[in-house]
């Protein structure tokens, strides 16, 4: 047996037991504090935005960048907030055996007193989907603009809660759009479709009719064409329009260089004019934009490899057809805004779509691009045209083969036959585009 005793364990002093844990305490202070620092630095480094008493500031940008702070115009009304509308989809709001057993798509149209006629509704009337028989329609078409006075929609003789129902407008404004407590269990086509209110498979967007025509300058190939990139419009103000401010923002009108960049904006509107006058802050560099827009004819900037497509009185413009229309492809400005027949479309490969808030990158974008890129782009943009939005008839056929894609072939008869490029991306006229079942 051991006689060897343990030796006593070290203490320390309280005194150097108090040192000792504040050191430790000191240490890992330090270590947080460089933790810290090195999170921070990676972050600005990154260039993610980072948030300060609860607002976020937005990433650092190159110092010759100009940029006009601009709150995304769809932000200021909460008419289209999500939940403001219900929550309706085919499966939950459609009732299918309206439309078995049917050959081809047939549509009813509402003709009261108190309801605007579809703009479209000549061609819908000449066309294969039209019934004048409620009892043989798959789907109820119902024009209202609430700006002129529009039908009380639970009045109308087959409402039925909106079952089956499609709600248009095709207004100009967004105080024309039905009023989403009003629809029911109807569906929406409309000329302002917001992203923030659109039910993606239930809902359509449409385009607003075009008011000119330019064939004459179809064939031009992309850059053998006068200009880069034109507008000529209205500055519509921003008070009396929520889509308005985009025509007034300064980044613009620099775009303008005189030569193959032509913006041209009038102050001279007979709808706003008086609403100008009463903020000085709109008239800003109205005589100088007058004398640029005096220089220049519409029909002449259609000549163009670019067209400008800036919001109007709402996120929509007629402009959209027109620079289709000649073969130009679109560089549209607008935020919160579903592209028309957005199911049908493939627009990624034909438009530019740029916020409000990133206008100051539209120019070097498009200096940036290779030529191959630029015509494949045109050609996309005329097959577009020429297949889906050419003409009224083309409008309407393109919406029923829309309403149809909804049913995702649950009907089969009425699966729509939707009209592709060629291989060779050929755009004439005399070939055939290829079909496919959607």
């Amino acid at each position: 047996m051991s006689t060897l005793k343990e030796a006593p364990a070290p203490r320390l002093s309280p005194y150097l037991q108090c040192l000792y844990g504040l050191f430790n305490m000191l240490l890992l202070g330090v270590m947080v504090f460089s933790f810290l620092s090195f999170q921070g630095n990676f972050v600005k480094s990154a260039g993610v935005p980072t948030r300060s008493n609860g607002t976020i500031s937005p990433p650092s940008r190159p110092e010759d960048a100009v940029v006009t702070a601009q709150v995304p115009t769809f932000m200021e009304s909460s008419r289209y907030s999500p939940d403001r509308f219900s929550s309706c989809s085919m499966d939950t709001c459609f009732d299918f055996s309206r439309c078995e057993n049917m050959e081809e798509l047939l549509v009813y149209h509402y003709e009261t007193k108190d309801s605007p006629a579809w703009q479209f509704k000549d061609a819908l009337a000449r066309s294969p989907y039209y019934t004048t028989d409620p009892a043989k329609a798959c789907l109820f078409f119902v024009a209202v603009d609430s700006t002129v006075g529009s039908p009380t929609l639970n009045s109308l003789p087959y409402w039925n809660n909106g079952l089956n129902h499609v709600v248009i407008s095709t207004a100009v404004v967004d105080s024309g759009n039905p009023n989403p407590e009003s629809t029911g269990m109807a569906s929406t086509m409309t000329t302002i479709t917001h992203q923030s209110a659109y039910r993606a498979g239930f809902d359509l967007s449409l385009p607003l009719p075009q008011k000119k025509f330019f064939p004459e300058v179809q064939k031009l190939k992309a850059l053998e064409r006068k200009y880069f990139l034109t507008f000529k419009g209205d500055r519509v103000s921003h008070e009396f329009a929520p889509g308005g401010g985009i025509r007034n923002n300064p980044i613009l009108s620099a775009m303008h260089n005189g030569e193959d960049i032509v913006i041209a904006t009038t102050c001279h509107q007979v709808s706003t004019s008086e609403m100008y006058l009463r903020g000085s802050q709109l008239t800003a560099n109205c005589a100088k934009d007058q004398q640029i827009y005096n220089q220049y004819k519409f029909d002449d900037l259609m000549d163009s490899t670019f067209g400008l497509v800036p919001a109007g009185r709402g996120q929509n413009a007629h402009r959209l057809l027109e620079v289709l229309s000649a073969g130009s492809i679109p560089v549209i400005i607008s935020d919160n805004y579903v592209l028309p027949f957005d199911t049908l479309v493939e627009w990624r490969r034909c438009a530019f779509v740029f916020p409000s808030s990133q206008m100051h990158r539209i120019v070097p974008t498009l200096r940036s691009l290779e030529t191959d890129e630029i015509e494949s782009r045109r050609e996309h943009c005329l097959f577009v045209y020429r297949e889906f939005l050419e003409n009224d008839d083309k409008i309407v056929a393109t919406t029923a083969m829309a309403l149809k894609s909804r049913f995702f072939g649950v009907l089969p008869k009425l699966i729509p036959k939707v009209p592709l490029p060629s291989l060779s991306q050929s755009t004439s006229p005399e070939q055939d585009p290829t079909l496919y079942d959607l």
